[in-house]
C-alpha cells in the first residue's frame, strides 16, 4: 500500500539506483514488457517508521519517510530484509544504500505516473479530485437537462408541421402531364416566422440552464487552477477535464454529439483519477 511519501523523496530515490540494492543483485527497477515498462521496485525502510517494526530507531532525529532512511529493493530482498531483521543491520543497509549510490549512473527516470504509484494522494489533492469529477457530472446533468427540453420542443414543432401538413387532405405532386404523385405532406414545413419562434424557444431552454453550467464551469477552472500549484501533473490532467466538459456544453442542441462529449468527459474523470493513483 502507498506510504506518504513525497514526490521529491520518490524522483530522488531513482535518481540514485539503477538497480535492486542487495548485493550482487542486478533485477532492474523497471520490467520492460510488450512494449510497456512497470516499476518494480519496492522501497524498503533502513530504520522501520514503526515501533516494533525491523530496525526501529527512536533516537533517530531525520524522517523516516525521508530519501536518506530508505532504499530500493527487488521484490525477493525486500522481504528477508524485514523478515529477519536481526540479520540486516542498519549498519549495513547504509553500506548497501552506499554502493548503490555509487553504483547509480544516471540513476533511473521515472514517469510522474510511476511515481504517482507510491504515494498516497494528500487530503487537499484527494478533495480536488473528488471537486473536479462531481462539477463535471454537474455539468454533463444540466446539459442533459436542456437537451431534453429541446428534444421536447422539436418533436412538438414536428408535431404541428405535421397536423398543418395533413389538414384538409393529403397533398400531391403533379406532372406536366397532369398526373399526380406524393403525397408531398412530408416536405411542407411551417412558415419562416412559425421556424423562428420554435428556434426561440430552444434557446430559451438551453439559456434557462446557462446559470448552472457556467457556475460548474467556473468553480471546475477554479478547482484546476488549485492544482496546478499543488501538483502540475495532476493538473494537466484536470485542465483536460475541464476542456472536455466545456466541449460537452456547445454539444447541446445535438443529442448525439451531446452524449459523445459526456462520454469523453467521464473518461478524461477517470484519466485523472488513474493517474492520481499511479495506475
Amino acid at each position: 500500500m502507498p506510504r506518504n511519501y513525497t514526490i521529491p523523496t520518490i524522483k530522488a530515490l531513482f535518481a540514485e539506483a539503477s538497480a535492486c540494492a542487495f548485493p550482487g543483485c542486478t533485477e532492474p527497477l523497471i520490467f520492460h514488457d510488450r512494449g510497456r515498462a512497470t516499476v518494480v521496485a519496492e522501497i524498503a525502510h533502513i530504520r522501520s517508521e514503526q515501533p516494533g517494526g525491523p530496525r526501529y530507531d527512536s533516537t533517530y532525529p531525520d524522517d523516516v519517510d525521508g530519501p536518506a532512511n530508505l532504499l530500493l529493493l527487488c521484490g525477493k530482498h525486500h522481504r528477508p530484509v524485514d523478515r529477519h531483521e536481526a540479520l540486516y543491520t542498519i549498519e549495513e543497509l547504509k553500506s548497501w544504500k552506499a554502493a548503490q549510490r555509487v553504483l547509480a549512473g544516471a540513476g533511473t527516470a521515472v514517469t510522474d505516473s510511476q511515481v504517482r504509484s507510491y504515494t498516497r494522494l494528500s487530503a487537499d489533492e484527494q478533495k480536488i479530485i473528488m471537486d473536479v469529477a462531481r462539477l463535471a457530472d454537474q455539468v454533463v446533468t444540466a446539459c442533459r437537462t436542456a437537451q431534453a427540453a429541446v428534444d421536447a420542443l422539436r418533436q412538438m414543432q414536428e408535431s404541428a408541421r405535421v397536423k398543418m401538413a395533413w389538414n384538409g387532405g393529403s397533398v400531391y405532386e403533379v406532372d406536366e402531364d397532369g398526373r399526380r404523385y406524393g403525397p408531398i405532406n412530408d416536405r411542407i414545413q411551417l412558415s419562416h416566422v412559425e421556424q423562428e419562434q420554435w428556434k426561440a424557444k430552444e434557446r430559451a431552454a438551453v439559456e434557462a440552464e446557462h446559470p448552472r453550467i457556467r457556475q460548474a464551469l467556473s468553480d471546475l477552472s477554479g478547482e484546476v487552477s488549485v492544482l496546478r500549484m499543488i501538483s502540475t501533473p495532476l493538473g494537466k490532467h484536470a485542465a483536460l477535464v475541464s476542456d472536455a466538459a466545456t466541449r460537452v456544453l456547445l454539444a447541446v442542441g445535438d443529442s448525439a454529439t451531446l452524449e459523445l462529449a459526456a462520454s469523453e468527459l467521464d473518461g478524461s474523470t477517470s484519466q485523472l483519477w488513474r493517474v492520481a493513483n499511479g495506475e
